[in-house]
Order: C-alpha cells, then structure tokens, then sequence
C-alpha cells in the first residue's frame, strides 16, 4: 500500500541548492577556459555542483511506514454500540483511515485479534474493562464509550463517538443501605418508568421508578434474612437491575434500668448511684431506662455522662414519669429537663419567684476564705437555672432598705443577666418586717408568690399578725432559709407555716446552695396527678394498648419533639410521651409508668448501640468500597492506631472473607479503598482490636455495569493526553494522523551522481579530443 505522505525537501536541501548553483557556474565558466567541448563542460560542472551539495549533507523528509491499530471495545457496557454490527464497524474504519493501513484488535478485559461470530459483535467477557494498547502502535482509532481507567502510557488515540451510547437507555439499582430498620435504595432511570420490586420488606407491593434518580424506603420484615430491589427487565443491561443484602441482626448490648422496679426481660439493673462516672462505661449498654428518678439522685457529672451517652455515643435513653420525675423530681434547670422531649413545666408563667438575700452588714463576715454575703449571693444566683425558664422572677437584695437586682422578668430574660450587679454589698441593719411589708405592698394577686428568703433573721417583728395577713392577701408563701438562729426565726415560724412555706435551717454556708434548692423545690408546683388518665400511643408505638395510668405528671410537648402517648384530661388534650434525637442518639420521655410490657417494647425502639465518639466512620459502598476513620480526642488527633477492616459472610465475623489494614493517611485519618463485594457481606471497623463500626454491605455487580454510555470526560483526556483527537459520529473523511517523519540523507547519492558526471563529461572531452 503506498505512502499516504508525498517526499519533501527539507530547508537544509533548499539551502544547498542555492549555495551551490553559483559555484557550478563558476566551474563551468572555469572549464570553458580550457577549451572543453559544450556537452562535457556541462557534465562535469553539473557533477561538480552535484559534489558541493553532497558536501552539505542536504536531507530529504519523508513518513515512516506506519500502521493504525484499530481498537474494538465488545465489553458489555457497549452492547448497543452502532459498531457492534460487523459491516457498519469495517465501513467506519474504511471511511476513517483511508490508504493507512491497520490492524484490527477486539478487547474488554483482555485483548485478541479474533473477532466473535456472526453479523453482530457479540460480548467479550469483562467484570471491568481494560483498556491497553498492543505494543509498537503507531496510533490507536478506538471504538469505545471511554468507561476504563486511562492507561499511564499510550499512543496517539484518536476516540470514535458512537452515536447508540450517546444517550442509551438505562435503569439500575445504584445502591442498597439498611438504615436501622428501614431498607433504602437508589434507584436511576433514563428511560420510561419501570416497575420496581421490594424483597424482604413488610410492604412489598410494587412501586414504579419514573425516569430520573432518587430514594426510595421500605420497612424491613425483622423475620427476613435477605432484603433485595429488583427492576423489571426492560434494558440491554440486565445485571444491574438488581442488589441483594441481608440485614444485621438485632446487636446484643447491655441494657441498664435504672429504679425501684424490678425491670422486665434480660435487663442489668443499677441503683442511681452506680451509674458510671466515666464516659467509657457508657459504651456497654443501647439502652437506658431512668424510671422515676429525681434530679437530685444523679450527681451533675452523672448527668453530663448520660447527655454525652445520648449526643456523642448515639445510645438510647428513656425516661419514665412518677411522683420523683419531671416537676415533681424537680427536673427544671436540670441535664434531665434538657434532654426530655417532655417539659415539666409549661411554656407560659404560673408561679412569681422572689429570691431576697440578707445583705445586712453582718454578711461582711468572713468563712473559709469567702464572706458570707458571697456565699449568700452565689447561692441565690445558682438557683435561677433551676427555676421554670417562663416563670416570673424578681431578685434583690436587703439591710435597711431593699434593693432589686432584677424585678419583673421571666427566669429566661434574668439568668442571661449578670447578678449581683455591681455596687451590691453588705452594708447597715436588718430592716425584715419593712422588706417583707414593702414586698406585700408593691406586689400583684395576679399570680401566686413563692417568696425565697435567705438570712440569719437577727431582726425585730412588731406586728406578725400583720405581717402575715399582707402576705396572705397578696398569695405569697414565704420560705426562710435560717443561716443563724437569729431573734425573729421563732415569730416567722408561723407565719411560714401559715402561708405554706417552709422552713429550713443550715449554718453552713458551703451548704447553702443545696439548702436553697431544697426551700425552691418545696415551693414549687408537683404538677403530680392522681387521677386516671385516658391515654393512647401514637407513631411508631399506636400498637400498643392504651390504659389509664396513675399518678401520671403533666408535662408539655417540645417543640420539634415527636408525640408518642396523648392523653384526655377534661376534654384537653395532654402530651403524655414524646420522643426526639439527641445528636446521635435518641430520648424517649413518658410521663406515667407504661407497665412492663409496654416498657420493654419502648426500650425497644428507644435502643440504639452506642460508638465512640473518638472515631467518625465513613462508608461509601459504591462501586468500589471506601472507609475512612476520622480518629479525633478533644481536638486532638489520634495517631498510630491499628485501625482494621474485615469483610464477613457472617454478623459474628465467623465467616470470615478478607481483613486488611486501613492506612494513616494524615493526621488523626484513616483510609482504604477495595473491590466492592460480589455478595452481601458484614464489614466492620475495628481500632486496636476493639469493634468501633460494623455495617451490611449488599452484594454489588461488577464495575462494567456501573454507568453506561459515551463517558465524553475520559475520552478528551485520553485524547489530550496522547495527541489524539475525540472523533465526532458525522466526520466522514479519513483522519489526518500527522505520524512522525524520518529523514532520508541525500549526501552519498548527490556525491556518487557527481563523480559519474564528471567522469562522463572527462570521457566526452577526451574522444572530442582524439577526434
């Protein structure tokens, strides 16, 4: 087959030429001179020009012989491509190359110079295509859709377009997650809707995937050990109109009740004081149980752990009502109340506080390196927070006279302020029947009055009876701590009586912040209910039996807090249990006793397993399986860690498949990408041999299947990369492959063709001689 390219001077050649014309005409003028005949003078000063041009090396340029390896892609991804018709592919290569000559290769996962049989290109068979070209090819023309890993290395490829893998039609199932007890899977679709199956779902009626992409849900049947989505088959690709998983087994972890009932079931029951005080106990159980338990039977650091359980660990926590819960358990200001769905008290003000603390100048005095005015102060501000955040409250200060530090506003408004204001000290006598008048004096009836006052009473009443007719008119019920046993405790201890307060005494100023709380939890309403209530489950618990429980608290709903019990009391509706995520966790809140058999099923629902907080696991399960560990600890990274992944055919890791070693990439991450399973598998994390993460990972279709049609991205790479060019379906003439050019010297040839014509001019001059 001839060249495709005409010879071409090169400039060197050029430049020759025209240096050495004016010396072949030198020597002929020269020649001439020596009386040579006409015919031999021009042949030996052509030969003398031929000699000055092989002298300059002159070269010609002409293309090396060259040949096309045309490159065929039967794998499956390509099965509606035009050029899968064998007479449409030979005509395309014929229009497209012209006089080049080629080669023909056909490959998917391998490469072969045979094609399959028949009039239609049939499959090569590939769980992924691999795209390399055969060695010393000047150039590639490749029929593919691009779907491959680009290769480090190759020649020019010039990328034939395919008209059929433009725009193919197409439905897969792209991905399968178990999501705690629902099944979700992604679904695209770029033709007509299909029909789409569930397997293993409590709902499994059909549903139909329109074109587009997106998620659908399903209930998993727990009696299922196998859950799938199945598309009806209507493509050319048929393999990835399906994924299989099967669900994970309920995960056994402790579960703590914590209370004075004998807990149902398989449960670990643990006094309020056993309740771990380090974070990492709370790793054990998915479940806690807090049932009638008083805010003050948990120490603050044990109710920081259980909000750290619940918001950091993920676990479950419920709360169960009584007559040492939510109000009556003095839940206000309290870790507790923070967590329940439920409020103890309600979104609107019922109860005016006011706190009065004794700045006589007797409070100047010092103890234990504070003075008890400070002690005193400090005791009063602690105890707003533990107050109903819509209360009322007004808080001051008295001696002689009584100075208000904050008077009128909601508990909310007063514990952003800062209190004590400044200015504020201990100075002059205790005026306590003026304050206490001037209290009853300025003071509404609108609202009932709980009265707080903290002092050592050292001060004179003139009229009790007065006194406490003024508080009586105005519903107020005043509370004395007594710090001292001062003059005028004995003359207020009726009047305390008599109004419904309460009296305490301590004289240990350390312990006025307790004493304080205990007067505030007295005071406030038990909102305890001793009458049955009419009440039934709702969402995720209406299968539950409804009953009338009492006692039962009446508590409020939260809002962004779910309903989970409702009860009737009067015609009114009451939130009596309600549920809300917690960070990564989940808080149950009921305010009645449920009874065993309903406990159990919401402890249930409720239980989460818990994860430590120093590890963020990331899982991307699609068609290759990416984990990443985020190892962090207080803002720290975590290095060094043995951080292992492995692969089981089992939930107990029994069946064992793979385990390897996810790399540090960084600090404080972890990482590793593999081969997606061809099978449902178990996969979990686990970080110097302890389990952080464990996943069901559905069995996935092989790479090939993952996306079809003409990727336009890879192949300008691959086509920018080598050279090459993407070749769009209309151009229909033959393709400039501009191959490199090899230089043809000239030298020897220009010096040989010289010395002949010299000597041929020499033998003419010399027979013209001899004539």
């Amino acid at each position: 087959m001839p060249d495709a390219f005409p010879l071409t001077f090169s400039s060197p050649l050029w430049m020759t030429i025209a240096l050495v014309a004016g010396a072949g005409a030198a020597v002929v003028v020269f020649l001439r001179r020596l009386a040579l005949p006409p015919g031999g003078l021009w042949l030996c000063g052509a030969g003398m020009a031929l000699l000055c041009a092989a002298a300059g090396r002159p070269m010609l340029l002409r293309p090396a012989p060259r040949e096309a390896a045309v490159m065929v892609d039967l794998s499956p991804s390509t099965r509606t491509a035009d050029y899968r018709t064998r007479a449409r592919l030979h005509k395309r290569i014929e229009s497209l190359l012209g006089k080049t000559p080629y080669r023909i290769y056909y490959f998917a996962s391998r490469v072969t110079s045979e094609a399959p049989g028949g009039d239609v290109l049939g499959d090569l068979p590939a769980e992924e295509t691999i795209f390399r070209p055969p060695a010393g090819a000047a150039g590639v023309v490749l029929f593919s859709d691009g779907r491959f890993d680009l290769p480090a290395i190759a020649p020019p490829t010039y990328v034939v377009l395919d008209a059929n893998l433009e725009s193919p039609i197409d439905a897969a199932v792209t991905s399968l997650e178990i999501r705690g007890k629902e099944l979700a899977a992604s679904v695209t679709n770029t033709g007509n809707p299909r029909r789409l199956v569930f397997g293993g779902t409590l709902d499994s009626s059909p549903a139909t995937a329109p074109s587009g992409s997106y998620v659908l849900t399903r209930p998993i049947d727990p009696r299922a050990s196998i859950v799938s989505t199945r598309l009806g088959p209507q493509d050319a690709w048929p393999e990835n109109d399906q994924l299989v998983a099967r669900p994970p087994p309920a995960e056994k972890n402790e579960r703590w009740w914590v209370g004075p009932s004998a807990p149902p079931g398989d449960w670990r029951q643990v006094s309020a004081g056993q309740l771990p005080a380090d974070a990492a106990g709370y790793l054990a159980p998915s479940v806690i149980v807090l049932e009638n338990v008083a805010a003050a039977d948990l120490t603050s650091l044990q109710q920081q752990r259980l909000q750290q359980y619940v918001r950091d660990l993920g676990g479950g926590l419920v709360i169960l009502g009584g007559d040492r819960a939510f109000a009556a358990g003095a839940y206000p200001g309290s870790v507790l109340e923070t967590l329940s769905p439920l409020a103890s008290t309600p979104p609107w003000p019922t109860t005016h506080w006011i706190l009065l603390a004794d700045g006589s100048g007797s409070m100047a005095g010092m103890q234990d390196g504070f003075s008890l005015w400070h002690r005193a102060a400090d005791a009063i501000v602690k105890l707003i927070a533990r107050l109903p955040p819509d209360d009322v409250l007004s808080v001051g200060s008295f001696s002689d006279s009584l100075a208000w530090w904050s008077t009128g506003k909601s508990v909310r408004q007063t514990a952003a302020m800062q209190l004590p204001p400044p200015g504020v000290g201990p100075h002059g006598p205790t005026n306590l029947e003026e304050t206490l008048l001037e209290i009853a004096r300025t003071s509404d009836a609108d609202l009932p009055k709980q009265l707080l006052l903290l002092t050592d009473a050292d001060a004179r009443i003139n009229d009790p009876v007065g006194l406490e007719a003024a508080l009586k008119a105005k519903k107020i019920r005043l509370h004395l701590l007594a710090i001292a046993d001062g003059s005028a405790v004995p003359i207020l201890r009726p009047i305390i009586r008599d109004t419904g307060g309460t009296l305490v005494k301590q004289f240990d100023p350390a312990k006025w912040t307790q004493a304080v709380q205990t007067l505030m939890r007295a005071g406030a309403p038990k909102l305890l209910v001793v009458a049955p209530l009419p009440l039934h489950y709702a969402a995720d618990l209406s299968t539950l039996p409804a009953r009338d429980p009492a006692p039962w608290n009446r508590t409020w709903l939260k809002q962004s807090a779910a309903l989970l019990a409702a009860g009737n009391d009067a015609g009114k509706q009451v939130a009596a249990g309600a549920g809300w995520n917690v960070g990564e966790g989940r808080v149950f809140a009921f305010g009645f006793d449920p009874g065993a058999e309903a406990a159990e099923v919401i402890a249930s629902a409720a239980a989460r397993p818990p994860r430590d907080p120093r590890y963020r696991v990331t899982w991307d399960c699609g068609s290759r399986l990416r984990v990443a560990v985020d190892a962090t600890d207080d803002g720290g990274y975590l290095n060094g860690k043995t951080v292992r992944l492995d692969l089981s055919a089992d939930a107990d890791a029994s069946g064992g498949l793979t385990s390897g070693s996810i790399p540090q990439v960084g600090p404080g991450r972890y990482e590793l990408t593999a081969s997606a399973p061809r099978s449902p598998v178990f996969a979990s994390v686990q970080v110097n041999g302890r389990l952080v993460d464990r996943i069901a990972i559905a069995g996935r279709y092989a790479p090939e299947f993952d996306a079809i049609g003409n990727d336009h991205d890879a192949m300008n790479r691959l086509a920018r990369r080598t050279g090459g060019q993407v070749i769009p379906p209309r151009q229909t003439w033959a393709i400039d492959f501009r191959w490199p050019r090899r230089e043809l010297p000239l030298g020897s040839p220009l010096a040989t063709c010289g010395a002949l014509l010299i000597m041929a001019g020499l033998i003419w001059w010399k027979l013209v001689w001899a004539m």
